[in-house]
């Protein structure tokens, strides 16, 4: 279960995620953001700590985004962020945002009872930013178009 506080930043991270960014768009930020924390904590918890984190966190947000459960087709129980692409892209832009926001709020969460809530922030603050910074008000929207 999570906290007020978790509801609020998941509340905040859906409504930075800008309006017009596609499910596919979402997918593939996600999968960067999945890429760097991976990157910070490999070498403090290893790449199987890592992945249980995901994995517990991907059971927990599957109670509310069912699209997220694990026995899904085509999602495997051990937590692989690129296996989540197409799932995330089948879903509509908010409700990708929603889930993706949930499920990285539910990892955060579980990492800062392992490690406590300061050390998460300071080890998760590279990625935080590149989700914000890639999918707020000056994240999609403005990017220039193709073609």
């Amino acid at each position: 279960m999570t906290s007020p506080e978790s509801e609020r930043t998941v509340a905040f991270l859906v409504e930075q995620l800008d309006a017009s960014a596609s499910s596919a768009q979402i997918a593939g930020l996600f999968i960067q953001v999945c890429q760097e924390i991976e990157a910070a904590l490999v070498p403090i918890v290893g790449q199987r700590g890592v992945t249980a984190l995901f994995a517990r966190s991907l059971q927990l947000s599957a109670k509310s985004h069912a699209w997220l459960n694990p026995r899904a087709e085509g999602i495997p129980v051990l937590f692989d962020p690129r296996a989540l692409r197409e799932a995330i892209s089948l879903q509509s832009g908010p409700e990708a945002a929603a889930g993706t926001c949930f499920l990285l709020q539910n990892f955060c969460d579980l990492l800062a009872k392992l490690v406590g809530r300061s050390l998460t922030e300071r080890l998760l603050r590279a990625p935080w930013l590149i989700f914000l910074s890639n999918s707020g008000p000056l994240g999609f929207n403005n990017k220039q178009p193709s073609g």
